[in-house]
């Protein structure tokens, strides 16, 4: 957590350093005079690196060369005449200072990434649990579907996604970084108890937004109802949760795995 604090300390020091800049361009003598598209460049490569996945999964240098990439063309493209000088000097310091938005925001964003990842953990200890990322195990989802259309064997699924019970509380309690925690160990829970109630056959995986999703060959949605049933029992008496479920089959309602979601969740019910 010491990284994080150090992380938010820099990039926010950092926006404060480029809006006083930003103060001194608009006096009658500007001390720097940068480029005014620089600045709007600034407050949008900080948020993006941040937020975005690709620029903080990929290798550092591939954000660093795609924003200086991005600054160039917008020298090409906007006549800074009228805002700046054209020199090496201006031009070098608007460079610089883009990089430097650029590497900050990337490490805040690794130290995000680490501090969910320990977050996770922490949950996982808590509520250990088998669920697969869905995006992981679609080798075996495919398999499973195309086995059960080969040979037509019934293949059902169950989607269960969860709510706070009393959301003012919710909302007046947990906020940010609160809020968060809970949803993560509330979430290992749920998968925790889906998977005590599953066979060793059934597939329970986890979608980005939270959803769990049990995938269960050789089993009629008739079968399944009751499955989820018992699952969303369970949940209901061991969770303040408000849970929500759904359940789809193949071949009746849907071909492939995606439909199969989709289904489900038209028919969920609470």
């Amino acid at each position: 957590m010491s990284n994080l604090k150090r992380s938010l300390f820099w990039v926010a020091f950092y926006l404060v350093i480029i809006f006083f800049l930003g103060q001194l361009d608009r006096v009658d003598r500007p001390v720097i005079n940068l480029a005014s598209y620089f600045y709007i460049l600034i407050f949008i490569v900080v948020p993006c690196v941040v937020l975005i996945p690709f620029f903080y999964r990929a290798p550092q240098f591939v954000s660093m060369i795609f924003w200086a990439s991005i600054y160039f063309a917008l020298s090409r493209i906007l006549d800074r005449s009228l805002s700046a000088p054209d020199s090496f000097e201006t031009i070098f310091t608007e460079i610089a200072l883009l990089e430097l938005g650029v590497w900050l925001s990337y490490q805040l964003a690794v130290d995000l990434a680490h501090s969910e990842s320990l977050i996770d953990t922490m949950a996982q200890s808590a509520f250990p649990n088998q669920a697969d990322e869905i995006e992981e195990a679609m080798g075996l989802i495919r398999n499973e579907v195309t086995r059960s259309r080969r040979y037509h064997r019934p293949l059902a699924l169950l989607i269960f996604q969860a709510s706070p019970e009393n959301k003012d509380t919710y909302r007046e309690l947990f906020r940010t970084f609160q809020r968060d925690l809970l949803n993560r160990f509330s979430s290992a829970r749920m998968g925790q108890l889906i998977g005590e109630r599953i066979r060793q056959t059934d597939m329970l995986l986890r979608d980005r937004v939270g959803r769990f999703v049990v995938l269960c060959p050789e089993t009629s949605k008739e079968s399944a109802l009751l499955l989820g049933e018992r699952i969303y029992d369970a949940l209901k008496n061991s969770t303040d949760l408000r849970i929500s479920w759904g359940c789809s089959s193949f071949p009746d309602e849907a071909l492939t795995f995606d439909d199969m979601v989709e289904r489900a969740r038209e028919q969920i019910k609470f």
